[in-house]
């Protein structure tokens, strides 16, 4: 994502990029489920995220943050905001495509930050890591300090 600070069109965009991409590779996984972008969230997302960049490069003095700042920045909107839709029955579906189906945002919000680092998250996590990773982005109050200490960190140790 290398959008100028406040051109909200330009993170859409690359957001919709990235959900083009990561919806064929979720239907690979999971054998076919349609997944949803909902247009007006991602706007919403969009906009938050550039609010969050121009109030910290404001206060900091910086044109443009760190890459880990600008994944956990994001990573936060998307994962309050959840923009992607899965319409399926989990309950009629194998237990493991419905964890795939329940955790679609989270799974999102990963694939959306492994672009951003250009690390291949899933290559550079253990399946212990990456379970424990995606229960937090799930069911844990997590702050964007934390998304940045992690990100740094496996930024640092690519």
């Amino acid at each position: 994502m290398d959008e100028e600070l406040g051109d909200v069109g330009a993170v859409y965009d690359e957001l919709q990029n990235f959900f083009d991409d990561f919806q064929v590779e979720f239907r690979a996984a999971t054998n076919g489920l349609t997944l949803h972008f909902d247009r007006p969230v991602i706007t919403n997302v969009a906009q938050s995220y550039i609010y969050d960049l121009a109030r910290y490069s404001k206060f900091h003095e910086i044109e443009i943050p760190d890459l880990a700042r600008r994944a956990g920045y994001l990573a936060k909107w998307l994962l309050r905001l959840r923009p992607v839709r899965c319409d399926a029955d989990v309950t009629a579906m194998p237990e493991e495509i419905g964890k795939l189906a329940l955790t679609v945002n989270e799974l999102f919000a990963l694939y959306v930050v492994s672009g951003i680092l250009r690390i291949d998250l899933e290559a550079r996590l253990t399946p212990r890591t990456l379970n424990m990773v995606l229960y937090s982005f799930r069911y844990r109050a997590t702050s964007e300090d934390a998304f940045f200490l992690f990100f740094v960190h496996l930024s640092e140790s690519a």
